[in-house]
């Protein structure tokens, strides 16, 4: 059995953007628009009922930021949140 290379933790993800890229755009954002809008619907759902609500809400916009740049800025500022936030601890 081969051992998996450490540094080759990416490997699928480099593979999936690449075939990411490959597809006719209008395609692709239009996958794109749908599989991030049935996490972002979930998310909100999974408010309310029990289960991780935000954790599948930020999924969501971080699909949708593949191809919307709307929700490229939104993930940058909650990364830039996220680091404030650490920083004080």
């Amino acid at each position: 059995m081969a051992v998996p290379d450490p540094g080759s933790d990416r490997g699928w993800i480099d593979k999936a953007h690449a075939f990411h890229k490959r597809q006719h755009p209008v395609v692709r954002r239009v996958v794109v628009a749908i599989i991030g809008g049935v996490l972002l619907l979930a998310g909100t759902a999974l408010l309310v009922l029990p289960g991780p609500g935000i954790v599948v809400i930020l999924a969501g916009i971080a699909v949708l930021s593949l191809e919307f740049e709307w929700a490229g800025r939104l993930v940058e500022r909650a990364r830039g949140l996220w680091h404030r936030i650490k920083s004080r601890f």
